[in-house]
């Protein structure tokens, strides 16, 4: 027997909403992971050695993986469609049985697993189910299925009797396990008030307090259900229709250059790409791919250095940056790579007017893209598109706290944006587009030229 137990869990930013009146975000994610953790601990504690954690949260994903969990960033939208995302990929690894467990089960512990997992070694042969309802005899808090795919995912309002009506039509021997921590999630108000205080991370406000923080702290929101973007799509609608409670005024809108490059047709099929000479012996000294070779040079306005399989140019807009911003990830299809739009300001110009008129509100949108940096190791987002902002905050002629005359200190506060709003994107959990709230940045028509280091103030030309 190979046993996958799969833990679902919400984007932070959403997550126990029904908890707002008294909690705020951060109180709200801090219950949120201490919940989570304590389901990851009976599981381990019960045996269980395949533990995965799907969900479209970064935090989430890191937290799960200190815990020893196996992470599976979400793709889809929707819990049950999360659950069958998880159910393939744990198939495809093996799986002969699979046990579904929910977040936010503060009581859980080993024995309550157990008494799931017994159903197994009473039944050893052929398929089955053992599904435990919560507290209200209503929804389904947990579901052990042999094989995997013995019944559907079908949580949601009234799932307990959901899943025992599948398990009738399909003749798949079903049985239910009740036990008082398996049965107990914490949803309500009511629910905090009764556990709150046993519960790390539950500190209640008043709804006074949680307004005043809310207004006064920075706040970085992930927009995740965003769909495949493709060419010709309307990216504002797109944004637009996927912001959570809406944009607010003085909002900045940090979108990654790959889904405006998408929505713009930036686009090319290696398969049309003719490599020439130079392509091909460059990419044969380093195995490279000598068409995507071909696609960065004819993308380059300058070569500055090409070594070690890496070229790096200046593009046809003044970046200087690694393979004039080519780039194959998070772009369908293996013969595919992604340039850089034509014209990213005004790319950023035409996405801002669109969400102004979409949202009635005045915000500031930047598009952002990952760079290497000299001297330095990793990379960073830095915007390579801005509208509605002025990209530099200039501090000359100003003094310190001591009374020093400040003579060179210019912020490039557009770049320091996109680096903040990546932090809730992500490589590789499919997050494109973040809003930066409570950011007091200077409104004006400047544009990401104006963080480009002037040739004759450029010391490494």
């Amino acid at each position: 027997m190979t046993l996958f137990a799969i833990v679902p869990v919400k984007d932070l930013a959403y997550t126990k909403s029904r908890l707002q009146p008294v909690l705020d975000g951060a109180d709200r994610a801090s219950l949120t992971l201490h919940m989570m953790n304590n389901v990851l601990a009976a599981l381990r504690e019960a045996g269980v050695e395949r533990i995965c954690v799907i969900s479209p949260d970064r935090k989430v994903l890191q937290t799960a993986g200190k815990a020893g969990a196996i992470l599976l960033p979400q793709q889809s939208r929707g819990l049950n469609e999360a659950l069958e995302e998880a159910r393939g990929w744990a198939v495809e690894r093996g799986a002969t049985s699979l046990l579904v467990l929910p977040a936010d089960l503060p009581l859980l512990r080993s024995a309550d697993v157990e008494a799931v997992l017994e159903v197994l070694a009473e039944e050893a042969e052929g398929s089955l189910a053992a599904i435990s309802p919560d507290a209200a005899g209503t929804g389904t808090n947990a579901l052990l299925l042999r094989p995997p795919h013995a019944l559907p995912f079908l949580f949601g309002p009234g799932s307990f009797e959901a899943h025992l009506n599948a398990a009738r039509e399909r003749g798949t021997p079903a049985c239910i396990r009740e036990r008082d921590g398996l049965a107990f999630d914490l949803d309500t108000v009511e629910d905090l008030g009764r556990f709150g205080d046993a519960i790390p991370g539950a500190r209640v406000e008043t709804s006074s307090q949680h307004s005043e923080s809310s207004s006064e702290e920075l706040r970085v929101l992930p927009v995740t259900g965003l769909p495949e973007v493709r060419p010709g799509d309307d990216l504002a609608a797109l944004i637009a229709g996927t912001v959570r409670n809406g944009l607010q005024d003085g909002d900045i809108v940090v979108v990654t250059h790959k889904v405006v490059s998408k929505a713009e047709g930036r686009l090319i099929d290696l398969g049309t790409v003719e490599p020439s000479a130079f392509a091909k012996a460059f990419a044969s000294r380093y195995d490279k791919d000598p068409r995507q070779v071909e696609v960065v040079l004819r993308e380059s306005k300058r070569i500055v250095r090409m070594d070690r399989g890496i070229i790096i140019s200046e593009t046809h807009h003044g970046f200087v940056c690694a393979n004039a911003g080519v780039d194959a990830s998070n772009v369908p299809g293996d013969d595919t790579v992604c340039l850089l739009p034509l014209d990213p300001d005004a790319s950023a110009q035409r996405l801002r007017d669109a969400l102004v008129a979409k949202s009635g509100k005045d915000l500031a949108v930047v598009v952002s893209d990952s760079f290497g940096r000299a001297w330095r190791q990793g990379i960073t987002n830095i915007a390579i598109g801005v509208a509605g902002m002025q990209p530099l905050a200039d501090y000359r002629g100003e003094t310190d706290p001591y009374g020093n005359l400040l003579t060179a200190s210019i912020l490039a506060v557009a770049d320091e944006l996109a680096a903040t709003a990546e932090l809730v994107m992500g490589k590789t959990i499919g997050v494109p587009i973040a809003v930066i709230r409570n950011y007091p940045y200077e409104k004006g028509s400047g544009t990401a030229h104006d963080l480009l280091m002037p040739p004759e103030r450029d010391l490494f030309r």
